[in-house]
Formats: C-alpha cells, structure tokens, sequence
C-alpha cells in the first residue's frame, strides 16, 4: 500500500507527471480524447523520481537501450540494463521509484484499472485477478502495440478513439494472461458470430459511418463483451472491428467521389474522417490511389 511520503499522481492529466519527471512528454494523447487508455513519449535526461504511485496500470516501455537504470517496485529493487522492446509492469497503488544516469527513451501506456476490472469480469471471475509488479522484461506485443499507438498519434492530429479502445482491450486481455498472480484460462468461442449478430453489427456499421463508432457500442449491439466481440468478429468477417470500419467508410467515400456531387472535405465528414488530410492518408493507403485521383476517374 502507498505510504503518506509517496506521492499520487494521475498521468491521464496534461501536467500528471511534472511532480516526478524533469521534462514534458515529447508527445501525447491527452489531446486524442481517448477513454481508458493514455500514452505518452518521453525524451527525459538524467533524473531521479520521488517514491510515486497511480491509480491505473502503467506499462513502462523501453525504446532506447540504457545500461544502467535503478527501478524499485514496492519493497524489491532492482538494477536494469533495459533493451528496445522490455516493458516493466507497474499496478495501481504500487510504490514505484526510479533513477536514471543517462538520457531515457521510454513510452508510458497506461490503462484504466475500472477497464481492466472489467474486461476481467468478462474472462474471470475479477475478484481472483491480481496483476503482479514486473521489472523490465522483453514483451514484443506490448511492444509493437506501443509503437503502433505512437505512431497514430504522430501521423493522425485525431487519431481513432476505435483504434485505441481496440488496443486497450488487447493489453487488459495479455495482462490477465500474462502477469496474472494465477494462471487464468481464458473462455474459446469458434465459428464465428451467429449471422444474425453480424447482420445487425454490420447494418450498425454502415448506418453509422459518420459517427464516432467505439468498440462498447458494436458490442453491446451483439450482445457479448468488447473482447469476444473482438475475436469473433474477426472470425466472421477476417478484419478487426477497426479494419472493417476503415474499409466501410473507404469504399463508401470512394462511391460518393465518383458521384462527383461534393467537396472532397464533405465526403471525407460524411464517412466520419476527422478532416479532409486524415481522410486522404487512410484512402491512399487502402486504395493506393488518392481521391482526387479517383475524382478525376468519375
């Protein structure tokens, strides 16, 4: 349990880690309006934190080697040679430390603990998880799931909150898995959605590509948790939740520019991109073309 000294600190605030970090994030998703999930880029000098705790899991994510960094978690202590790609575990209201001796390159996921409950309450029962403190160890799906959500933020200035939720389910499912105190076997669905639920998912789907369509939503209309929901989905169909309505609002983009009836920066509203930029980067990627070059074809 975190002691009086300990500090409390809630990094899905703008300024949450400025009582124990020299420097700001170099990037961010505060401004993304992202539920559940918050990433921050760091670029920190050489620094010592203060004994910190949070309320969320923090998943400390290693993208420059670093030879000498001294981590405690709780009452254990340890030296770390951290590699691109080690990831060290930090639970809610664990007492956490670290100094460093030279300059750090690290991400800073966490995820909301209620979240994880909850995706808990979907695969366990939730009143047996605890997830156990970890010091730097290699982890190449947290590790590419970090990478990838840096890389929205970078590229997109209104990065999918579809895509982050998608996310933040995938790493509350490993983290049960994975750093579980005990080992919890995870309920198998096969074959699929029932065509009933991915008719009336799909329907949903294209009645409302303008929309901000979050991955509860979808679930909740097939009647079975965000993480099943997931998988099965992705059996029926071969895509992800957030692949299939990327490539729903492409080829219905793609069909409203060769009507040629609108401003380019409409249609890229109309199928729910944030602005017309967005919209061309997801288009060219998926139809290799841009849309002006598709207008041009009509």
């Amino acid at each position: 349990m975190p002691t009086q000294k300990a500090l409390a600190i809630d990094a899905t605030r703008v300024e949450g880690r400025r009582r124990i970090l020299p420097r700001r994030p170099v990037l961010s998703s505060h401004h993304a309006r992202w539920e559940n999930l918050y990433l921050e880029y760091h670029l920190q000098p050489e620094y010592e934190s203060p004994e910190h705790y949070a309320s969320h899991y923090t998943l400390a994510i290693r993208v420059r080697s670093q030879s000498h960094l001294e981590r405690s978690l709780g009452d254990c202590h340890k030296t770390e040679s951290p590699i691109p790609g080690d990831v060290a575990i930090i639970p809610p209201q664990t007492i956490h430390k670290v100094s460093s001796s030279q300059e750090s390159e690290f991400i800073a996921l966490c995820l909301n603990s209620e979240f994880v409950s909850n995706i808990a309450g979907d695969l366990v029962n939730q009143d047996v998880v605890e997830i156990i403190p970890h010091f730097s160890k290699p982890d190449p799906l947290i590790y590419q799931i970090g990478l990838a959500l840096k890389t929205a933020l970078e590229s997109d200035r209104s990065p999918s909150r579809l895509y982050a939720e998608s996310m933040a389910t995938a790493l509350s499912a490993h983290l049960l898995q994975h750093y579980s105190a005990a080992k919890h076997k995870f309920p198998e669905y096969q074959g699929g959605l029932p065509k009933y639920k991915l008719q009336r998912v799909i329907e949903f789907i294209i009645d409302n590509l303008a929309d901000n369509l979050l991955l509860d939503i979808m679930a909740k209309e097939a009647g079975i948790s965000q993480y099943h929901f997931c998988r099965l989905f992705k059996q029926s169909t071969g895509l992800s939740p957030y692949q299939y309505v990327m490539h729903c609002r492409i080829e219905r983009a793609r069909m409203l520019l060769l009507q040629n009836k609108q401003k380019i920066s409409e249609v890229a509203s109309q199928v729910g991109f944030a602005d017309q930029s967005q919209f061309t980067r997801h288009f060219k990627r998926v139809m290799g073309v841009t849309p002006k070059e598709i207008r041009a074809k009509s």
